[in-house]
This record gives C-alpha cells, structure tokens and sequence, in this order.
C-alpha cells in the first residue's frame, strides 16, 4: 500500500506548475534501520500522501541546496521580480513551490536513499516489499515513468529542466526524447531539446553555478516562459 502510495506522488509544489524541475530520486530515506523506529508511524506519514503535487506550506522556507538553484532560474523568469541574483532568496523564502506559483519539483525515482551509490535501507523490504535495486528499476520504468508522461500531457508544462547528468538516459527515457534533436552545450553541462521544451542539466547541488542558471533563464525566456 505504501509503495503505491509513493508512486503515485510524484513531488511537491504547484499542481498547476507550468515549470517543472525534474530530480532522480527523494532526497532522504523514509525510514532507517534503527530498531527504535516504529514503522507504523511512517506509514501514518506516507498515507497522508493522497495528491500527485503537494504544495508546500505558505510559511515554509525550503533553505536547501537544490532549492536555492531552482527559486534562481524560477526568480529569474518571475514577472513579479526584477534582478534574480539579489532577490533568489526572498523568492525561495515567499513563492517557491507555493501553490499558485507555477513551480514544482518532481523526482523520478520515489524512495530515497543516503545517496544515489548507496544500498536501500534493510527497513524497506519490511515497508515496501522492495528487496533490490533491479526489481524497484523495472517497476518503476514500467509504471512511474508512465505516470509522469501521462501527468505531462494532461498538465501540459511549458518547460521542464531535468536535473542530475548520472541520469540523462533515464531522462530522455521518462520524456521519450531518444528520437529528439538536441543541442548540447559542454561548457554549460546542459543538454536541450528545443522541439520537446526539455532542458538536461548537472545536478543542482554543489557547484551548480551561477552562470549555468543565467544561461538556462536566458534560453526560456527566449521561449517566452514566464511565472507570476
């Protein structure tokens, strides 16, 4: 029931987003192996998990890595801000990923891990029923993929920025851009496909640069993508 639940919600933000941030997996764990958790407690979370999109909280402040890059690039095409390099932190602290601001963060792998290296945790065979990496792959190409391509065409977003290069391929897959022209742009460490409003680039994590982020609002407001 858990893991259903979990596929079915694809990340947080704007339902209605008209940009897209695309990530690789759920930054944290749900559980850990620790013999003091109460597993019950974790399904009572993962249960309140009824909507695709969750908005986050109007008072919330996601002061985090990937979040500083994306309210960045979304500040940078906000028609309600004028210089994103001063004001990226005001937008991240009031409007990002709050509902009614046409951003939204969604990963295409739904159980986290310490990090995209490591093991699942022993918890989630007793949580999920998932005892390998192989097997959650496969159920999650066959299925999950499906779910986002379906979301897409009935929410019809006006760009999507896919972050992480370890998995452009998975990318590519979710989005069906393998038959695609792209034009790849090495020194920005970005990959787009103009016909499809699809924008592959580094993870957004240490070292995502500010003149990455420059080029990337550049390229969709020649695209003509604006947020409120």
């Amino acid at each position: 029931k858990e893991f259903e639940i979990l596929m079915n919600y694809l990340g947080f933000g704007d339902p209605d987003a008209i940009v897209w941030a695309v990530g690789i997996e759920e930054g944290g764990t749900w559980c850990t192996d620790k013999k003091s958790q109460n597993l019950s407690h974790v399904k009572e979370r993962i249960r309140k998990f009824t909507s695709k999109i969750i908005p986050e909280s109007p008072g919330k402040d996601p002061n985090f890595r990937i979040a500083h890059s994306i309210a960045k690039i979304a500040c940078g095409i906000s028609n309600s801000y004028h210089d994103w390099k001063k004001e990226w932190k005001d937008y991240r602290r009031n409007k990002l990923w709050k509902e009614g601001s046409k951003t939204c963060n969604i990963n295409i792998y739904p159980l986290g891990k310490k990090s995209l290296k490591s093991s699942f945790p022993e918890c989630y065979k007793e949580l999920f029923g998932i005892e390998n990496w192989e097997d959650y792959k496969e159920i999650v190409e066959g299925q999950r993929f499906q779910k986002i391509r379906e979301f897409r065409k009935e929410k019809q977003p006006q760009a999507i920025i896919c972050y992480g290069k370890s998995h452009w391929s998975e990318f590519e897959k979710v989005f069906e851009l393998e038959k695609e022209k792209s034009e790849e742009y090495v020194d920005k460490l970005t990959k787009i496909y103009p016909e499809r409003r699809v924008i592959l680039t580094r993870h957004f994590s240490n070292g995502f640069s500010d003149d990455i982020c420059e080029f990337i609002v550049e390229k969709l407001k020649e695209w003509n993508v604006e947020i409120p």
